[in-house]
């Protein structure tokens, strides 16, 4: 049975609501504790889902290693699950972190120039990977908003 087509939303929410909240710089939302932390579940819990989504498309995609459509799905999810990774530990630095790599972390953290296209790779990312995948599905024609993607990949 192929479980990657139900794994694969989790991280796809998870990671697409911890960029737009990224991406929200609302001052008085941004100084509650809670904020930092609501971010920091979305994030862990999106990149360990896309890791998740990464090894049960592993399993699915033996013998398409030669299709140029599901070569470029995997490049994409790899990105998506590295960029994902990065952030994910850079929270927990900041949440669990001793000393120098806390304070590191938290700077990292609140310099908006970092985390704002740092989220919005997270969200282009996520957007490839999952049309790609659709694609897989559906063929190339299925998302207009799609077609100068794949075309920009040659697809």
């Amino acid at each position: 049975m192929n479980l990657h087509p139900l794994i694969v939303h989790f991280p796809i929410a998870f990671l697409t609501l911890y960029a737009v909240l990224e991406l929200i710089s609302v001052r008085r939302l941004a100084r509650k504790q809670y904020w930092f932390y609501l971010k920091a579940m979305l994030i862990v819990l999106g990149a360990l889902g896309a890791l998740t989504a990464y090894l049960s498309g592993n399993v699915v995609s033996a013998g398409l290693e030669t299709i140029p459509l599901a070569l470029m799905h995997e490049r994409f999810a790899t990105a998506v699950l590295g960029v994902s990774t990065f952030v994910a530990l850079v929270y927990i630095s900041a949440w669990f972190g001793w000393n120098k790599l806390q304070i590191l972390a938290w700077n990292f953290l609140s310099n908006r120039g970092a985390m704002i296209p740092l989220a919005l790779v997270v969200l282009i990312l996520i957007t490839i990977t999952g049309g790609l995948g659709g694609a897989m599905v559906y063929g190339t024609e299925f998302d207009p908003f799609m077609a100068p993607v794949f075309h920009i990949l040659g697809l």
